[in-house]
């Protein structure tokens, strides 16, 4: 079992110091054997950056360290520097692997919380390794989710392709884009529906209205 040990602080990361993290990612992705393909990098850049941007808008009116929710946002998912599917892994666990050979815990600590609203979640909901997300579960018990942890897995869940929505466009669009019913996903929208809550009391005003989002 893989031993893990409390999340340290790292230093702060600036803007460009990140991007360049973000850019090096992508380069080990297109010089490995599972290259992205197609639009696969635009998707990628475009889905990291409106996460980065919308991680940033939220934590400068809740005061949170803005710099550091962009930096947590843009490199969320930095485990895709390996294709899951076509190597048999995980991004979260991958990501937290690689985050942490570069001295990054915090981003290491990210990777893997964004993945999973719930700390005991159910493996069989999701399609990758079951040693890799028994790994992530092990790593979850050693933490208690902060609210850098619960940005982020509200951000990432306000965008589709690219586009910052509503949670409701965001669902449907997943319902229809994979066809799985939205009653399957019920639980998991109550979820994310209680973290905005929670972020429109931190910021003291609704945050689709902050993000400039239609209902």
């Amino acid at each position: 079992m893989q031993i893990f040990k409390d999340t340290p602080s790292q230093r702060d990361l600036t803007k460009k110091e990140a991007e360049q993290i973000f850019e090096q990612i992508i380069a080990e992705r297109n010089a490995s054997k599972y290259p992205f393909i197609d639009h696969w990098e635009a998707d990628f850049r475009t889905h990291c950056s409106t996460v980065a941007s919308i991680a940033e808008t939220i934590a400068a009116r809740a005061g949170m360290d803005s710099n550091k929710a962009y930096v947590l946002g843009l490199l969320h998912d930095c485990g895709k520097y390996k294709d899951e599917r076509a190597e048999n892994t995980f991004h979260g666990i991958e990501g937290y692997h690689h985050m942490i050979s570069l001295n990054l815990p915090e981003c290491a600590r990210i990777s893997v919380t964004h993945c999973f609203h719930q700390k005991d979640f159910k493996a069989e909901t999701y399609p990758y390794n079951p040693e890799k997300l028994s790994e992530s579960r092990d790593f979850l018990q050693t933490i208690e989710y902060n609210d850098y942890d619960r940005l982020l897995q509200l951000a990432d869940m306000m965008n589709d392709m690219g586009r910052i929505c509503n949670i409701d466009y965001r669902f449907n669009s997943i319902s229809q884009r994979y066809n799985i019913p939205l009653s399957k996903m019920q639980e998991l929208i109550d979820v994310i529906k209680e973290l905005k809550r929670y972020f429109d009391k931190k910021c003291d005003t609704d945050i689709y209205t902050l993000l400039n989002i239609k209902e």
